[in-house]
């Protein structure tokens, strides 16, 4: 290994051999420092990728990436249909990004228990993806939708089971106001069929689904006439230039609006949590610098007598400082092999057994997520590994300072 060869030999033995209190006891310290920066980082971006990831499915799963429709207002009486069989709009599904496409109908019921309540209903069809309710699904199952006559059958959240009184099995009847004050009140039979929970409480407390068609008949929609269609892409990040192409293949009277502006406050809230980590990471890459510094200017002057005897011996000052550089680049490199077995152990037992509970009603889920961001912990790795091993260059500065003769005295 040449001249580098003795350099890593000593460095290894100041670290492995030490027998100095002091020295092991710092040795330690740097370790554990570096081991504590490494899990946090780590656990800061499984954190908060599995918020991201769970939180976006659910509300996605509830509005899809893009809807297609009429957003001058939700008002009903300002309702604008779509057709159905409209060419543009159905020939989105041939696009590669686009996982699905289908049309909704959306309509206020009234529902009557000791005052009235509302539910937005939500209709669809066969086309629907229901692959995220079904996730959802506490009790019972899914209506059956897309036959050639209306199905009266529901799907209720918890939140409305408990309100409303209604469980799987229950038949009621659903008031719908009309377009205006002198339409006509439609009641329609409905049975409850099943009940989900999702955990999204603003979603949960109003929204209910079930058949198109039946929801057609009461606005007095033909059946080709539908109220928006949903888009769900292949993922959230081809969001904005999904919207852009959308938008120019279909009618110019419609609009395709992306979930992050039906939903702003969500997202928003999102970034914030994003924002925040990006801090954790850089304080905690500055507390393992600022640790490891202190480290090696601690034994620098511990070892200022054996930096005296080496540069009578005739070593360069930049070989003396490349030597307590490699023995804090072995410092480094344990205190990272720590990190990961805390840090990692960490986000495994909390993705078995899930000990770290959340208030569902503020967070949206009832325990901290956690996701296997491996590609990320590997940069967290290098970056910690190759930061702090350049910036030892800068404490290791003073041994230039140090004289041999002044060194030998200092003993």
């Amino acid at each position: 290994m040449g001249k580098l060869g003795f350099e890593y030999f000593f460095a290894k033995r100041l670290v492995f051999d030490n027998q100095r209190s002091v020295s092991i006891l710092v040795v330690w310290l740097a370790m554990v420092s570096i081991a504590l920066a490494v899990a946090t980082m780590e656990i800061a971006v499984s954190v908060k990728r599995g918020f991201e990831s769970q939180i976006q499915n659910k509300v996605v799963g509830f509005g899809s990436h893009l809807q297609i429709g009429n957003y001058l207002s939700l008002l009903d009486t300002e309702v604008n249909p779509l057709p159905k069989s409209e060419s543009s709009i159905r020939s989105l599904d041939t696009l590669d990004y686009v996982k699905s496409v289908a049309p909704y109908v959306i309509h206020i019921g009234m529902y009557k228990s000791d005052v009235m309540e509302d539910i937005w209903l939500k209709g669809v069809d066969s086309a629907y993806d229901w692959s995220f309710i079904n996730t959802c699904l506490d009790t019972g199952r899914l209506p059956i939708v897309g036959l050639d006559k209306p199905s009266q059958e529901v799907l209720i959240s918890r939140i409305q089971s408990k309100r409303l009184s209604l469980n799987v099995g229950d038949k009621f009847r659903m008031y719908f106001f009309g377009k205006s004050e002198s339409s006509p009140l439609k009641i329609r039979p409905m049975k409850v069929v099943g009940i989900y929970d999702s955990g999204m409480e603003e979603f949960d407390d109003k929204w209910a689904f079930c058949d198109m068609l039946m929801l057609q008949k009461v606005w007095n929609l033909d059946a080709d006439e539908v109220i928006g269609f949903e888009v769900n892409l292949q993922s959230l990040s081809l969001l904005e230039g999904a919207k852009e192409e959308i938008d120019g293949k279909i009618p110019i009277q419609f609009e395709a609006k992306p979930i992050t502006e039906r939903f702003p406050e969500i997202f928003g809230w999102l970034t914030f949590i994003q924002q925040n980590v990006s801090i954790i990471l850089l304080l905690m890459f500055i507390v393992a610098i600022t640790n490891m510094t202190t480290v090696i200017l601690i034994l620098i002057i511990e070892r200022t007598y054996t930096i005296g005897i080496l540069q009578s011996l005739g070593l360069t000052r930049f070989r003396i400082r490349r030597m307590f550089v490699i023995q804090a680049f072995f410092l480094i490199l344990f205190g990272v092999l720590i990190g990961n077995v805390l840090g990692i152990g960490l986000i495994y037992s909390q993705d078995i057994w899930g000990w770290l509970k959340l208030d569902q009603e503020n967070y949206y889920l009832d325990k901290v997520p956690v996701s296997w961001e491996w590609v990320s912990f590997l940069w967290i790795n290098l970056g910690v590994i190759f930061a702090c091993t350049l910036c030892m260059y800068l404490p290791t500065w003073i041994i230039s300072r140090i004289t041999p003769v002044e060194a030998i005295r200092f003993e």
